[in-house]
């Protein structure tokens, strides 16, 4: 896994030693002209790359980004999401949690938890997983548990880790992107691996135009030495 920077650059510099060597192969051939009876009265035959394209198909292996993020806090919505997956659960698995109601998400627990959420809107950082919001929900959801849960008999384990997940993903699901920042782009030039099927991957369309600069050297009024670099 390289920067696709750094890959460019090996490119890049792949490239200009090409160019380096057609150069002094040039040379050594002119001195070889220079020294001929005849062939020193001929133009020296010089290869070069005034333009090089390239397309190569690369795969996106990591992206280091930053984002910047909102949470809106919507307690009728966070209710109506919470009871649509409750009952989708309760069908689908068998369990029997209870519905909520806006009071039961306005305890201080709740509260504090909502206030934290808030605290990095418009902050660049990383959205929260949802294993780190089911974490951070124990404690509310116990105290759900405690006060409106009427579990089955040994699916009380089973309805508190169900209530833990739907609320972590509503809650995800409020958080709205606001700004993205890109940092880095990792890739791997190597696209032939059995695993790479559900890799993403591009078409990188390279085209690097020749050209040549010279540097030049002479004094100046004072009789110091000055470098002048010169675009060709």
């Amino acid at each position: 896994m390289i920067k696709l920077s750094d890959y460019l650059d090996y490119l890049n510099n792949e490239i200009i030693q090409a160019r380096k060597k057609a150069d002094e192969n040039a040379v050594a051939v002119a001195k070889e002209y220079a020294k001929h009876e005849y062939l020193k009265y001929f133009k020296v035959p010089r290869y070069s790359l005034p333009s090089v394209k390239m397309d190569i198909p690369i795969k996106i292996t990591d992206i280091d980004s930053d984002a910047k993020y909102d949470f809106k806090l919507n307690e009728d919505q966070i209710v109506d999401s919470v009871n649509n997956k409750i009952r989708i659960a309760n069908k689908e698995k068998q369990l029997n949690i209870p519905e909520i109601n806006k009071r039961n998400i306005q305890t201080e627990e709740f509260k504090t938890l909502f206030k934290r959420l808030e605290s990095m809107d418009q902050k660049y950082g990383k959205l929260p997983t949802a294993e780190i919001l089911k974490v951070d929900l124990k404690s509310n959801v116990k105290a759900l548990h405690s006060g409106i849960f009427r579990p089955q008999s040994g699916t009380a384990e089973e309805e508190i880790e169900e209530l833990k997940s739907i609320f972590s993903s509503v809650l995800l699901n409020h958080y709205k992107l606001v700004n993205s920042k890109l940092n880095t782009i990792y890739i791997d030039p190597n696209t032939t691996t059995a695993e790479d099927k559900d890799k993403l991957f591009i078409n990188l369309h390279v085209e690097m135009e020749e050209e040549g600069i010279r540097i030049v050297s002479y004094k100046d009024k004072d009789g110091k030495e000055v470098e002048q670099i010169i675009f060709e």
